[in-house]
């Protein structure tokens, strides 16, 4: 009896034992990101409009936070923030001087290599994204921010684990998705101090993305 009690506990000490990894595990971000495809295509409801000829690029920063069910596999939440550098040539009559561009989603995580010293993985996100143009129209103040559903963000890295608790290294991703509302404040197309908005028209949605190329650090709680 007293073998079956010992085996017993020992068994279940097995079975819920913490592995060899934290349970939880921050991550920062830092990339530059590429845009490419179209804000919307030309429809009845607007003029075509290009990614590359309203943003040139951005300076994303991610913050993530992910909890381990297994050594290998995590999930969790993750939000992204950055400048975007504008064209001169203005957007939806707005000649601009600012952008930004924002993402928040939820994460799945892959470590190939946990306990190594080098640890390549891969991520699938999805989430929502809001893109915003800023600058003057009329000689006012205006800003237009689109923004719809982001169904793939992919990004692959290695991380060097440079101790139990830490580990660094770099990335790249692409993010796709299609932009489905738009919001505008400050001059509108009626006259100076209106705000308008609402859904892009079907037949104007388009597909666009976002390539990162960045270095992420990793902290294991």
């Amino acid at each position: 009896m007293t073998k079956m009690l010992r085996a017993v506990a020992v068994a279940m000490g097995m079975a819920f034992a913490p592995t060899t990894m934290a349970q939880v595990a921050l991550d920062l971000k830092v990339a530059y990101a590429l845009p490419i495809g179209d804000v919307w295509v030309a429809s009845p409801w607007n003029p075509a409009w290009t990614m590359t000829s309203v943003w040139t690029g951005a300076v994303p920063v991610e913050v993530a936070a992910r909890y381990r069910f297994t050594p290998n596999i995590s999930v969790g939440p993750y939000f992204q923030w950055g400048p975007a550098f504008t064209t001169s040539t203005g957007f939806d009559s707005i000649s601009g001087s600012a952008g930004t561009d924002m993402r928040l989603g939820l994460e799945l995580v892959y470590g190939f290599a946990p306990d190594a010293g080098m640890n390549p993985w891969a991520s699938y996100g999805t989430g929502w994204e809001w893109t915003k143009y800023s600058g003057t129209k009329s000689g006012q103040s205006a800003a237009v921010t689109v923004n719809g559903w982001e169904y793939l963000n992919f990004q692959v890295g290695l991380d060097f684990n440079l101790a139990r608790a830490f580990a660094v290294g770099p990335y790249v991703g692409f993010s796709a998705g299609t932009y489905s509302s738009i919001v505008a404040s400050g001059a509108s197309n009626t006259g100076p101090g209106g705000n308008y908005g609402g859904s892009v028209d079907l037949a104007a949605r388009a597909f666009h993305g976002w390539f990162q190329f960045g270095v992420k650090g990793t902290l294991n709680l």
